[in-house]
């Protein structure tokens, strides 16, 4: 069956009141934190692929995006980068869609369009968006999540995270139109950002993917579960303490961010990360980045 531009295969039975859950890469996939949660989720609960683009190239610069060459039983295959959707039935209700986004190049509004209608056709009732950003956070505290929600009759629980409606303005992706959409069409919406230390710049934070899926856990019931993101991530991140000491320049700016964050008055709507930076820090920044990146936002951009 072709929904839009994907290719289609429904459930032979209905989702219940499906949950959307959305990663979009690169745009706000810093760390990977997306797919990384989005994975854990397909590993959890044994998700079923139904659908993807019919003709990606459509959407995507395959000079941007590279196909894949791989052997397959003897022989070459060559895999085109492409969104697709998964479906997860749980125990009890709701029932998830997880949704991997790949940031078109081109015609992004027959893509956003593509998508609407499939959530339409999977019946989705809400619909979230999992990512990660760099921020002036230290890696020595609790990372910081924010996001928010609409539409919902009551308030997600998120173990904790405090939500709060974005002020950001400025360049963003036009994938946003989804959310945009989804509201129109009625969905509860919800905004799930995890901020990362944007002195790291780990291609797969997996404390970052930690955090957010600790984030999801009360709203799906999945806290029991032991998470591999969580030892993975605490090793990681324990490797930078030691770095610190023969590298003033990295402890500098660690302190700096442990007195913004630890100053932040809990009441405040002022968020940790807005820390200004000295012109030597900036410039070991610029070296540890490495020039501009195409995963997204530094900050802001959901």
């Amino acid at each position: 069956m072709e929904i839009g531009w994907f290719d289609f295969d429904p459930p032979e039975v209905p989702l219940r009141n499906p949950h959307a859950i959305v990663m979009l890469r690169p745009w706000i996939n810093v760390g990977n934190v997306g797919t990384i949660v989005l994975s854990r989720l397909a590993s959890i609960y044994n998700a079923e692929e139904v659908a993807r683009l019919r003709t990606p190239g459509r959407f995507y610069d395959f000079t941007r995006y590279r196909p894949e060459m791989k052997w397959v039983d003897g022989e070459r295959e060559i895999t085109s980068p492409n969104s697709k959707i998964e479906i997860v039935r749980r125990d009890e209700e709701p029932d998830l869609v997880l949704v991997h986004l790949l940031e078109p190049h081109s015609n992004s509004e027959e893509f956003n369009e593509s998508v609407l209608q499939m959530l339409e056709a999977l019946g989705v009732t809400t619909y979230i968006t999992v990512g990660g950003m760099y921020d002036s956070v230290p890696h020595s505290r609790p990372l910081l999540v924010t996001g928010s929600s609409r539409g919902w009759e009551i308030e997600p629980d998120l173990g904790g995270v405090t939500l709060s409606r974005s002020r950001y303005e400025g360049p963003t992706s036009a994938t946003n139109g989804i959310g945009v959409g989804a509201t129109e069409r009625g969905l509860a919406t919800l905004t799930v950002m995890v901020h990362l230390p944007m002195y790291l710049q780990l291609d797969n934070d997996y404390a970052g993917a930690a955090r957010a899926l600790e984030a999801l856990a009360p709203l799906y019931g999945f806290g029991e579960v032991k998470l591999p993101e969580v030892e993975l991530g605490e090793q990681q991140y324990s490797q930078v303490t030691p770095a610190m000491t023969n590298n003033p320049r990295l402890a500098e700016m660690v302190k700096r961010f442990e007195d913004e964050y630890d100053s932040t008055d809990d009441d405040d709507d002022e968020s940790p990360g807005s820390v200004e930076l000295s012109a030597e820090i900036e410039a070991f920044l610029d070296e540890v980045r490495g020039g501009d990146s195409e995963d997204g936002p530094t900050s802001g951009g959901i």
